[in-house]
Order: structure tokens, then sequence, then C-alpha cells
């Protein structure tokens, strides 16, 4: 669906041919709508905008149930897509957890798509089966899960963070050598299994063939302001329980791959070094 934002005065006409939205709505002014979900008298969800007749850049969510808001997606350069997802808690100010298009981190992922619907023109399409309410709703729902979400990568340490590392930036870079010529190129696969953190490729494929040649590679990825670095030796395991974990995390592969083909291929990284650096902090380094 192309995002097409609308203003709080647009907004407010659906909103009042809408007979369930209006029961809902607790406050309407110039610059903001704030809606009651559940019915308890306090606003869930608030879409406002900067200034009077401009298009709606801020979506506030209560997640606690007590009145205040304290997740906020922004859209600063007016293009639809909320730039930064931002937690407040405990009455501080903001703290930004996810930016732009790197917003992938477990659930917030999820709600950030739900915000993009949320300010587009046929968010109220009821061909479509979307509502202000619905997806409002949808995010509140799983508030709960994203901080959960955003606390095991605050709190994660060793393989763990560098598994979190790698599938929030979605995509890293995977180098090998070719007899002796240096070949690199985007993965997507990564997988944390009894302690072991595995990716998956085809054995048809040249770096599969790479692999078996000379089995030391290294991993790099960027996210956040931050990027990681991997030197590791790739062991193959044949164990069919990690190919259907694997399938399972991932399920587009099924397309191409099965647990019960001949193809399909994981590996898992043994005597591995992460470091992990940003231009603000010291580098982390990590064995696993």
């Amino acid at each position: 669906m192309e995002v097409k934002k609308i203003s709080i005065r647009e907004a407010k006409k659906r909103i009042k041919n809408d007979p369930e939205l209006s029961k809902m709505l607790v406050r309407s002014g110039w610059r903001e709508i704030a809606l009651d979900l559940d019915g308890d008298g306090m606003a869930d969800v608030s879409f406002s905008s900067e200034k009077v007749g401009r298009k709606i850049d801020t979506i506030a969510v209560d997640l606690s149930g007590n009145g205040e808001y304290n997740l906020y997606l922004h859209d600063f350069d007016g293009n639809g897509i909320p730039d930064t997802v931002c937690l407040v808690e405990d009455g501080e100010e903001e703290q930004v957890v996810a930016f732009g298009g790197e917003v992938e981190l477990g659930f917030i992922n999820l709600g950030v798509r739900v915000a993009n619907l949320l300010v587009a023109e046929d968010f109220m399409n009821r061909e479509l089966g979307i509502s202000l309410a619905d997806l409002a709703a949808y995010l509140k729902m799983h508030a709960a899960a994203m901080l959960v979400e955003l606390e095991k990568r605050e709190n994660a340490e060793g393989i763990d963070k560098v598994y979190y590392f790698l599938n929030d930036a979605q995509t890293y870079y995977l180098a090998t050598v070719d007899g002796d010529k240096p070949r690199v190129r985007p993965f997507g696969t990564i997988l944390l299994y009894e302690g072991k953190l595995y990716i998956q490729t085809g054995k048809v494929k040249d770096v599969s063939k790479q692999i078996s040649e000379n089995p030391f590679v290294e991993i790099c990825a960027y996210m956040n302001g931050s990027w990681i670095r991997i030197a590791a030796e790739l062991v193959e395991d044949d164990n069919r329980d990690v190919k259907v974990a694997m399938l399972e995390k991932m399920p587009s592969l099924k397309a191409m791959y099965s647990a019960d083909d001949e193809n399909t291929q994981v590996f898992w990284m043994k005597d591995a070094t992460a470091t992990i650096c940003s231009f603000t902090s010291e580098p982390e380094v990590i064995s696993f």
C-alpha cells in the first residue's frame, strides 16, 4: 500500500462518519485526536501533528493502561513512515530504541508496520478490513511482547548478543576464500540453537564449495551506528532438527529448501571471535 498521510482535520471527518470510532473519541483538537480503545475513559492512542493543518506526524500509545503515553512513533521527514520509535519509562524523557529502516526489533517491527498503515489514506477502508481502532488495538496488544524483546536485547551477553545483532540487522556479509581470491555475498539466515550459532545455504552454491575447501570465514554487519565483525570456522551439521528449526524460523526459505532434500546445508560457528564497534564506544570482543 502506498503511504499517503492525512491531516488531523481529515481524520476527524472519517472518525465522525464511523459510529464505532466516534464512541471511542475522548479528545479532539486542532492538533490531536485521542481514542479510548478499552472503554476505561482514558486515551489509549493519540494521533497528532506538530502544527495546525499539518499531516499526522506522531503516534503515541499508552502501553501500561495508566493514562500516560509511553510509546511514540515519530515521522520527521513527512514520508508517512516512522523515523524513530521511542519509549518513555518512569516519567523520564523519550529514549530512542529504533531508527527508520532499521526499525526491526522483534515485535517493534510489527508495531511500526501497523503504524505505517494507521496514517495511510486507506486506513479506514472497510473493504480491506482495516480500521484505525483495529490497528491501534493490535499495536497495544503486542506492547508487552515488544518490551520483552527490547529487554532481551538490552541484557544480552556473549553469543546471545551476537545473535541478536545479526538477527536484527537482517542482512550480513559472509566472506570466503576461492583459491587465492576473496569472495563476499549478503546473507540473512541466522539461528541460535542449543548454544550454537548457525547459518544456512545450499550445497549447489559456490559459497558451499568454498567453505568445504576452506571453512575459515569472516562476517560483517551494520546496524544503528554499530558494526560487528566475526571470524570463525564453519562446521557442517547434518542434524535434521537444526534444519527444521532454521526453516521454521525463516519460513520464506521453504520455497527453495527442505530439511529432507539433498541441498539444504547448515553450519555452526566454531572458535568464533566477534568484535562490536562504534564511533562512540570502545570495541567489545566476544568469544564463543
